[in-house]
């Protein structure tokens, strides 16, 4: 309180001395006292930190730092209303007895040594306004001592900065159309920053689980660094798809790591849709051997019976004999056509080969090819192989050796039904 009123009777002197001197000016008595005019700074802003496309109140501080006084002291933020930032209204603040007034009015007053005005505008920043300090011009302009003009610039720093909103706005592949079993499918991802911020850092990983995998190491990884406002980046990623993979739309995220202009560090998830079509294919369901047990040197015919689990319909299926010619075959008839089977539906092939004299008798794996392709109906003209392996077991003896021990025991059956009837004759004619 009794600083107010000591403030009080400095400026009832202060205006006292003004009128004195104006009446000395008038009457023709120098008035002029030694000293210098007044000298501004700003010593507080708030807020620190503005944002693009929004309207806030700028707080300022003024204080005359100078051993003199200002009077009819006028303000002028932007007075050429440079952009970014505006002043919302009028842009004039008149001070006097350190209070406010509007555009209308004035108010006679004085700012003394080492006093401070309080000032606030409403500001607009403009929309899409890049990150940065903003240098936005207030005109202070006064009085002196003398009642001469006066003025003086002080530029205000201001800091804007943006928000982020990053988001996918394109998703493709190659091939356009995934099925199961694909290798090596590339999955693009359009990554788009229409915040006014730009991003930093910027890494990309898709979070791949069944039935992705991906197709090489750091495949499922991609790092797109600095992305402006208003631009896109693109991450190319590479997936295989398990072969048993039903056929929907899959929902995979994908992990965004990034930092701000300041270095904040973030980490948020989308999520990309991936369409797996429906396509062929094939289980094993048995398979027989006639005859039933092979042994070396046999003629053997191989059926194998399969069945397409998938969820399409395919078409000109056939199986085929992958040689190993490590094992004791040699195939008369290396494959069968299965032709087409709709989906739950099974078919049968047979192939013919003769087991070597020579074989080992163990259990063979005979490798087997499927080859078909897909439901031309719906547009599925690919052509999809698989793969599977049968067990063919070579039991006993070599053929020949087996037939001669046939034909010895026809034979010792023959010569004993001939002794038994020669010894009847003989006791007949006795």
């Amino acid at each position: 309180m009794k600083q107010n009123k000591r403030g009080k009777i400095m400026k009832t002197i202060v205006l006292l001395l003004i009128v004195a001197i104006s009446f000395g000016a008038v009457s023709g008595i120098s008035g002029a006292v030694p000293g210098t005019s007044a000298d501004f700074y700003i010593t507080t802003v708030t807020p620190q930190v503005f944002q693009p496309d929004t309207t806030a109140v700028l707080n300022l501080t003024l204080k005359n730092l100078a051993p003199n006084y200002a009077i009819y002291t006028k303000l002028i933020l932007n007075p050429g209303d440079v952009p970014p930032i505006y002043p919302v209204g009028a842009p004039k603040k008149y001070t006097g007895k350190f209070t406010e007034g509007k555009e209308s009015e004035q108010y006679f007053g004085a700012i003394l040594q080492n006093e401070e005005v309080n000032i606030s505008y409403k500001i607009h920043i403009d929309s899409g306004t890049k990150d940065g300090v903003y240098y936005v011009p207030l005109l202070i302009e006064w009085k002196n001592k003398n009642l001469n003009s006066m003025s003086q610039t002080i530029n205000i720093a201001l800091r804007v900065r943006g928000k982020i909103n990053l988001g996918i706005s394109d998703i493709a592949t190659i091939p356009a159309e995934i099925r199961s079993g694909r290798n090596n499918v590339e999955i693009a991802i359009n990554l788009v920053n229409t915040g006014e911020s730009e991003v930093r850092n910027l890494r990309t990983k898709l979070l791949l689980k069944e039935p992705f995998t991906p197709s090489f190491s750091g495949s499922d990884v991609v790092f797109l660094g600095t992305l402006q406002s208003n631009s896109i980046g693109k991450a190319e990623f590479h997936v295989d798809i398990n072969k048993r993979a039903e056929a929907k739309t899959y929902t995979v995220p994908i992990e965004l790591t990034y930092e701000d202009s300041a270095g904040n560090n973030y980490t948020k998830e989308k999520n990309v849709e991936i369409l797996v079509e429906p396509r062929p294919y094939f289980n094993l369901v048995s398979i027989e051997t006639m005859p039933q047990t092979v042994v070396p040197g046999g003629n053997v015919i191989l059926k194998i019976k399969v069945n397409n689990t998938g969820g399409e319909k395919a078409e000109y299926a056939d199986i085929r004999v992958i040689r190993e010619f490590s094992q004791p075959f040699d195939f008369s008839i290396e494959s069968g056509y299965i032709g087409t089977m709709k989906p739950g539906k099974e078919g049968e092939a047979a192939i013919k080969f003769t087991v070597s004299k020579d074989a080992i008798p163990i259990s063979y794996r005979l490798r087997l090819s499927l080859r078909y392709t897909g439901n031309s109906e719906t547009g599925d003209n690919n052509v999809y192989t698989q793969e599977i392996t049968v067990p063919v077991t070579v039991k006993g003896e070599i053929a020949e050796h087996h037939n001669m021990k046939i034909y010895a025991g026809i034979a010792g059956v023959i010569l004993l039904l001939a002794f038994v009837y020669a010894m009847k004759k003989k006791n007949w004619q006795a």
